[in-house]
């Protein structure tokens, strides 16, 4: 039986995926921040599914140590992951700080994603077959397109922090970089990659309109979609990428496109990945010393 292991999973969009991968067999393994939404979850699941496995993880996916714990953990109890999600997500207009004093879109959007690709990698590998590939889902945005230039040396410490349009959709960016400079490593592994844009979905995210301009908010009742159709057919998008042997492209509202140009720059890929080595290196050798 095929496991995934899906963050944010008790949000909107989380939710809905979580709930239509197990309709659809998987055993799923769900890290969260609130442990009594998870625990909630996690008991309607198995009622619903009683053959099937739902184990829960409660993690601060803002916290470079406590990432690395929970990644830990769950290596050990699974040794196979077919497919993860990096669901959870953070937008906001305010300045929000890790433990580590990094810049909480960055913390949350890129760099939990990124430490949990390195080290769940070898569970992926080891679920991983040519025939049935394992794979790897980042939830990025459309205004990625937005971005045409990034500055590497403020994604730790931004001048502004500018909702929708600055620090979120540059650090959403940062999961389209990092699918075109991990896809072709992870292919010869049997692992597939992508970066993905839900479309305008109704979430808890865009409820609290935290971050969005107000014209934006203005349209989400009107033009926004339901979180259920949404998750659907992000899901199929995916589905079609794995079976049509396609990795590292941009699947945006269940069609897969090409990546923003940006994404493409190796100069740029180089910098983000050296940028994101470097803070994991740093968090093991303060850990180390204390």
């Amino acid at each position: 039986m095929k496991t995934a292991l899906l963050t944010g999973s008790t949000g909107g969009l989380g939710r809905e995926v979580s709930q239509i991968l197990a309709q659809e067999g998987w055993n799923l393994i769900l890290v969260n921040r609130d442990k009594e939404q998870a625990d909630q979850q996690i008991a309607s699941l198995t009622k619903l599914f009683p053959n099937q496995a739902f184990n829960g993880y409660t993690a601060d996916l803002m916290d470079i140590e406590d990432v690395q714990k929970t990644a830990e953990s769950i290596g050990v109890a699974h040794p196979r992951i077919t497919a993860l999600y990096n669901i959870a997500g953070l937008l906001t207009d305010k300045r929000i700080l890790s433990p580590q004093n990094i810049e909480g879109h960055f913390a949350l959007n890129a760099l939990a994603p990124y430490m949990l690709i390195k080290a769940l990698r070898p569970r992926l590998k080891a679920a991983a077959t040519p025939n049935n590939p394992a794979f790897i889902v980042s939830f990025s945005t459309s205004a990625v397109n937005s971005v045409k230039t990034l500055d590497t040396s403020k994604l730790v410490d931004p001048d502004t922090i500018g909702g929708l349009m600055d620090a979120y959709a540059k650090t959403k960016a940062v999961l389209n970089i990092m699918a075109c400079f991990l896809k072709d490593e992870l292919f010869a592994e049997n692992i597939y990659i992508y970066s993905l844009d839900p479309g305008a979905t109704k979430t808890q995210m865009t409820d609290s309109n935290q971050g969005m301009p107000w014209f934006v908010r203005l349209l989400v009742p009107f033009l926004f979609g339901d979180a259920a159709k949404q998750a659907q057919k992000l899901v199929d998008g995916v589905d079609l990428a794995v079976q049509s042997k396609q990795t590292g492209v941009f699947i945006s509202n269940g069609k897969i496109k090409d990546n923003p140009p940006l994404a493409n720059d190796t100069g740029i890929q180089n910098r983000v990945r050296t940028l994101m080595d470097s803070l994991i290196e740093n968090s093991d050798a303060k850990e180390q010393t204390v």
